[in-house]
């Protein structure tokens, strides 16, 4: 029991439990089809995005540009479309923009030993603000369907396609994080990066290679929702940063970094996702999902740290 406890993830797989339960008592329609599809729709954005941000949480790093770099790229997605780049050879393009944001990011915070909090605190307000002369302060939109954005648009018995993109990366980089050589640098490197350096690990090239992941995948997220949306606005992405560290945290993530799990960090998106739609169905004020998204951040910080002591002693 105690080894099953000291799992990242084991704390998370009761919160899920409790929530479903929860709201299947008082949520009207909870078990319906179509709830059930808007929680994996709204949780598959988030989701996409959490994967990269617990990758970069376990090295020990933060990134809160990820909101803004996930609206600029679907900004950058939806000029590039309209300018008559075929839709498939935006995501490369985007792709390659996302490496190498999340690479100055990385190399400003490993180089200049400058706190990732403050380096990606100036890059979400420099982000937004590029996105918000792109837009010029309007929402923009496909001057016409692209057959490759519109062919990922679909739903298959009642699953979003948005959630495969974010289910083929859970089982990707849970499976890189457990089994290969670099998934243990990013561990070793957010437990202790002057130890991982001792043993010979790189650990300024590990944390530099999971921002620019970071960065790449919030502009696949973005990428996704202009295949979701056919559109931006210039607030696309606002408050996302703080929802996807949310659900790392809940997925039993250390903000200390060396410590999580990607399946949690799916859990925990899921979680959001149900609350969500369990308050909307409930009648409850949008506002106040605000205010419950930060109490389960500190709830979440606590129950964490105190099963990880557990684990420990």
């Amino acid at each position: 029991m105690d080894r099953l406890l000291g799992r990242p993830e084991s704390g998370v797989v009761l919160a899920a439990l409790i929530v479903y339960v929860v709201f299947a008592l008082f949520a009207p329609h909870f078990f319906s089809a179509r709830v059930t599809s808007n929680i994996l729709l709204a949780g598959a954005t988030i989701g996409i995005v959490a994967v990269g941000v617990a990758t970069l949480m376990i090295a020990g790093q933060f990134d809160l540009s990820v909101g803004s770099v996930y609206g600029l790229s679907a900004a950058i997605v939806v000029l590039l479309v309209n300018a008559g780049v075929p839709g498939w050879a935006a995501l490369p393009i985007v792709m390659l923009f996302g490496v190498a944001v999340g690479t100055i990011n990385g190399l400003l915070v490993t180089r200049l030993e400058i706190h990732s909090l403050i380096i990606t605190l100036g890059a979400l307000m420099f982000w937004r603000g590029v996105l918000l002369a792109l837009t010029e302060g309007f929402p923009i939109r496909l001057s016409a369907p692209d057959p490759f954005l519109s062919m990922l648009d679909f739903q298959w018995m009642g699953i979003p396609g948005p959630f495969f993109w974010f289910l083929g990366l859970v089982v990707i980089f849970a499976y890189v994080l457990t089994f290969t050589r670099f998934g243990n640098w990013l561990f070793a490197t957010g437990g202790s990066p002057e130890a991982a350096r001792g043993m010979g690990v790189p650990s300024e090239r590990v944390q530099v290679t999971a921002f620019a992941i970071t960065a790449m995948l919030a502009c696949v997220a973005g990428y996704v929702s202009v295949a979701r949306f056919s559109s931006v606005d210039p607030l696309r992405g606002t408050g996302m940063e703080l929802e996807a560290i949310l659900a790392v945290v809940i997925g039993g993530a250390s903000l200390n970094g060396g410590y999580g799990s990607i399946t949690g960090a799916a859990l925990g998106v899921l979680i959001i996702g149900m609350i969500q739609q369990g308050l909307i169905l409930m009648g409850i004020p949008v506002y106040w999902y605000q205010a419950g998204i930060g109490l389960l951040l500190i709830v979440a910080a606590v129950v964490n740290q105190s099963v990880r002591k557990r684990s420990i002693t």
